[in-house]
């Protein structure tokens, strides 16, 4: 029940609701466009709805001028309509994404301005139903909900344009036929948009890149003479590197229901071993830190940096080769293929580069330092990144080979 009041420049609405989910979408809806609410609460009344409770509050707009009483009472009625089968669509889009991501949706839809109905009348949940066992079971497996699939957020806008794509359908007279069409069209571009098979890597490999970039700038600031800023970083470490481990589990996930991501799966796993490595390389700087607060001589510094910067410029060139692999295809052409070799050639160099690196800090450790500790750390810090440097080599072997293959090219 809606009951509009104006009494000179206050528009007042007095509304109640049997859904309490209804009753906030509604009253978040017109606090956007100004509403102040009180009076916000459940009820029961024993004449009313067979006893059972209900919710009501009063939505007041204290506007300044004509001008704007009329903007309000444009707003309230143009968000009325929103409520009619709000309920019946909350339910269909839930058997897709599930409790929140339904009323995520409709929120969303609102706020576009996108009515819900269109798509109810086309067919609601079965128009995505169908588009999902049209795509295949490259895809989607029997049972699969939409955002086990596609994630919660992607899962979500492509369900607001699919709402939007039936309302604008239905007000053109097109046939269901037409709009399942166009429905099946959009989830095929939503599912390629963001289930490239690269996507967990490259995802991935930006961890890889953030743990390298911080222990390089941590070497150039001096932080293995600052317990604190040295145990930070290796605390962001930690946490960047479980960040990977998720998406591995994730891939992992993926695989189980389709063999087709198997090989990156394969893939992402070999790149884990980067991230671990970079940090243990951060723990190790942390630890260095707390034991060694006068700091390295200048020559190990210096030889530190240039370990930590090669590695660095590895990592880089890693996720450069992803972005290449991604879109080598058929619509790729030769400066691509060029730069997609030297890329892989330069993680290659770097590799090498990092053994010859790793040995000329053994030697300044070894020269330097006498304390046994330090030497021990500092070795097993700079074997780290050199180890993270292998990883990134046999890492960008697997990335030449898949990529090859999908090139149709041999290895």
């Amino acid at each position: 029940m809606l009951v509009a009041q104006v009494e000179g420049l206050v528009l007042t609405l007095t509304y109640s609701d049997l859904h309490r989910q209804r009753f906030g979408f509604f009253q978040e809806l017109l606090s956007q466009i100004g509403a102040k609410w009180s009076a916000v609460g459940s009820r029961m009344t024993e004449a009313l709805n067979s006893g059972d409770a209900y919710y009501v509050g009063t939505a007041a707009f204290e506007c300044a001028d004509e001008a704007a009483l009329h903007k309000a009472l444009q707003g309230l009625g143009a968000r009325i309509v929103f409520l009619i089968d709000w309920n019946r669509a909350r339910k269909r889009l839930r058997q897709i994404v599930g409790k929140a991501g339904s009323i995520a949706v409709l929120n969303e839809c609102a706020r576009r301005e996108i009515g819900h109905r269109g798509w109810l009348e086309a067919g609601g949940e079965t128009l995505i139903f169908a588009a999902m066992e049209a795509v295949g079971s490259d895809y989607f497996r029997i049972g699969d909900t939409l955002d086990a699939v596609m994630g919660a957020a992607s899962a979500r806008e492509f369900l607001v344009e699919a709402l939007a794509a039936s309302s604008l359908a239905m007000q053109q007279h097109q046939p269901v036929s037409r709009i399942a069409d166009s429905i099946r069209l959009l989830l095929i571009r939503h599912i390629r948009r963001h289930h490239d098979e690269f996507a967990l890597l490259s995802e991935h490999a930006s961890f890889c890149h953030a743990l390298a970039e911080g222990i390089r700038d941590a070497i150039a600031h001096g932080h293995e003479r600052s317990t604190k800023d040295a145990e930070k970083l290796a605390r962001r470490a930690k946490a960047w590197e479980r960040q990977a481990d998720l998406l591995v589990m994730s891939s992992r996930e993926r695989a189980e229901r389709n063999p087709r991501w198997l090989p990156f799966t394969r893939l992402i796993e070999r790149a884990d071993d980067i991230a671990d490595a970079m940090e243990e390389a951060a723990f190790l700087f942390s630890l260095i830190a707390e034991n060694h607060n006068k700091g390295w001589p200048g020559d190990v510094r210096e030889g530190m940096r240039q370990l930590a910067e090669k590695t660095l410029q590895a990592t880089q060139d890693h996720v450069k080769l992803l972005v290449i692999a991604s879109g080598l295809g058929e619509g790729s052409d030769a400066s691509d293929h060029e730069e997609f070799i030297a890329v892989s050639w330069r993680v290659l160099n770097a590799e090498q580069q990092c053994d010859q690196l790793l040995r000329d800090v053994r030697r300044l450790l070894v020269r330097n330092i006498d304390d046994a500790a330090t030497l021990g750390l500092g070795t097993d810090f700079a074997a780290a990144l050199e180890s993270a440097t292998d990883a990134l080599l046999a890492t960008a072997y697997g990335i030449r080979d898949l990529a090859f293959s999908r090139l149709g090219a041999g290895t």
